[in-house]
């Protein structure tokens, strides 16, 4: 009996028992036991940095039109992020409460969200700032940073504040992920056989004020800032969250998807996922762009994204061998486990090696932009991980031996 059930979870479902730690948000390394997940995390960091150089490079119309459609998509990566990061951070306390166990240490678990976020994201502040300071800054926020700007960016204000963008513009993602490890586990207090349901309620009002703020007549500038902040992309990570409980009690009741089943499940998922933009085509010309709009569809169109990435979640950590060994490649995990500092440099670096080149040049040599873009993003977050991020975790996982 135990054999069939370990076969009918999959070859992957035997390691995918989540450490207490649930590192996740964009660049966290999960353990090695989540292969899959880690990869995807790569992934999705890849596809921003795709859907940036192109939008650097004006769109170059010599792109075939598949990929075009690719990195005109890439934005989406961060639904995953937010998904996924739900989904991990989750999982620790399910699983305390479905074994009724001691439930995870809040100030721990606060200390690893800001060791995850801060060191990395400040040691670049202060470069970028220097640099501009300097008079070495690329073009944008930090080629003459002002003081508001920097306390903005400093204190995570430029979503409250839509006068003050972000200097880096993949930077808007923190304050929203900030704000859900804020209340994670005031929201994970409810999953539980009978409180679940209060988090569809959370969906529901979520997107509630994302339609009510898209027609209370604001500025186009407060509408992007707001909408798609806390609580506009609230509903993103409660969908994760119900998928981490639905993951723990399918587990815990032998009853995950097998492995065909599972990749089946995976596949569908992904490939919905990279078609969901065509929504867009059925109320305009175009597809969705990721820009808020008033149309109630696409207002709902991150709750279809989330959705669905949370059964490609589900399927990979229930056993998806065919699909599960794609995600796990060595270069996917490798991207994984930089994710954050690549997800964090890669624009500035980008915009920097545009203006060496001009513009020109990287729109007309787009492939050679990419190249040299992915290179040396690459080169930098790896720099960031090994001297920042690394030590970061190192620190954090003396302290806990220490203590």
């Amino acid at each position: 009996m135990n054999k069939k059930r370990r076969h009918r979870q999959g070859p992957l479902a035997a390691q995918l028992k989540p450490s207490a730690s649930g590192d996740a948000g964009p660049g966290a390394p999960s353990p090695e036991r989540w292969p899959a997940l880690t990869g995807l995390r790569g992934i999705a960091a890849l596809a921003v940095l795709l859907f940036h150089a192109f939008i650097l490079a004006g769109k170059p119309p010599t792109v075939a039109a598949p990929l075009a459609w690719l990195f005109s998509a890439g934005w989406s990566g961060v639904d995953i992020f937010f998904t996924l990061s739900a989904f991990l951070l989750t999982i620790p306390f399910v699983r305390t409460e479905s074994t009724r166990g001691v439930e995870p240490s809040l100030r721990v678990y606060g200390q690893r969200r800001l060791l995850r976020i801060l060191p990395a994201y400040y040691v670049q502040a202060a470069i970028l700032i220097a640099l501009g300071l300097l008079g070495l800054g690329v073009t944008g926020g930090w080629s003459e940073p002002t003081l508001p700007a920097i306390f903005a960016n400093l204190f995570f204000l430029y979503g409250a504040l839509p006068d003050f963008g972000s200097m880096v513009p993949p930077w808007w993602t923190l304050p929203v992920e900030l704000g859900f490890y804020l209340v994670l586990p005031l929201f994970a207090k409810c999953l539980r056989p009978r409180r679940w349901g209060w988090l569809l309620l959370g969906i529901a009002l979520s997107l509630a004020y994302r339609f009510w703020l898209m027609n209370a007549g604001l500025t186009r500038a407060e509408e992007i800032a707001w909408v798609e902040h806390l609580p506009g992309r609230l509903h993103q990570f409660l969908v994760g969250m119900l998928a981490a409980y639905a993951f723990v009690r399918l587990q815990a009741r032998s009853a995950l998807p097998g492995a065909r089943a599972a990749d089946l499940l995976a596949a569908s998922a992904a490939i919905m996922f990279v078609l969901l933009p065509a929504l867009g085509l059925l109320v305009s010309e175009h597809a969705f762009d990721g820009v808020p709009v008033r149309d109630p569809l696409l207002l709902c169109w991150h709750l279809f994204a989330s959705v669905v990435v949370a059964v490609l979640l589900i399927a990979l950590a229930a056993g998806a061998p065919r699909v599960g060994r794609l995600f796990s490649s060595a270069p996917a995990r490798a991207l994984g486990l930089v994710s954050y500092s690549l997800y964090l440099w890669h624009f500035p670096v980008m915009l920097a090696l545009r203006e060496s080149l001009g513009y020109a040049s990287a729109r007309e040599n787009f492939w050679a932009f990419v190249f040299y873009s992915l290179l040396f993003s690459l080169l930098v977050a790896g720099a960031s991980w090994w001297l920042v991020e690394r030590p970061a975790q190192q620190w954090r996982r003396q302290a806990k031996l220490g203590a």
